[in-house]
């Protein structure tokens, strides 16, 4: 006659090594969870740093940080800026935990979800995005985006082209 394990626990087993044993069990299961993960206050932290001028703000988090705040969809960072919100909302622990942060203004070092998506995003040239997150698809549509912008620049080669020296004051002589 098989007993079950269950069984056998139940009656051989003193209940106190039991209890022990289930301790055990979930102290060994959060050991083996990875030592990186975040709370929300931590990620908040971390974020509050980014919403600053791009001029301020510390360079981009470790790679084992970022598995904790970056999307997993390649996609977003570089796409509409509603999709890098919904994003940093879910992470910052939903729209609820972000409301706090409406009526914040940004760059001020106090509003996470700006500083999440100015990190996230890749929006560099008219948003001041960071492009922190990982993304080889990012990466060449951002590419796209410089050279769209260098061909709307005037080139130093075209006939056309006249430089205007803004810096430094101009010196016309007296009869003009």
């Amino acid at each position: 006659m098989k007993r079950s394990v269950k069984s056998l626990l139940m009656t051989k087993v003193p209940k106190i090594a039991v209890t022990q044993l289930v301790f055990l069990s979930v102290l060994l299961l959060k050991a083996a969870m990875p030592a990186s993960c975040l709370t929300i206050p931590q990620i908040e932290d971390i974020f509050y740093q980014y919403d600053v001028p791009e001029e301020e703000a510390p360079d981009c988090q470790a790679e084992s940080i970022d598995v904790h705040l970056c999307p997993n969809n390649e996609r977003i960072p570089c796409g509409p800026v509603e999709g890098i919100k919904d994003h940093c909302t879910s992470i910052l622990g939903g729209a609820e935990s972000v409301k706090k942060f409406q009526d914040i203004s940004p760059e001020e070092g106090k509003n996470a979800l700006a500083g999440c998506i100015k990190y996230v995003g890749f929006h560099v040239f008219d948003l001041d995005h960071l492009a922190c997150c990982e993304s080889d698809i990012c990466e060449d549509w951002m590419a796209e985006q410089f050279e769209k912008l260098s061909s709307e620049q005037p080139n130093a080669d075209d006939d056309d082209y006249y430089a205007v020296d803004d810096d430094e004051p101009d010196d016309f002589h007296e009869e003009f």
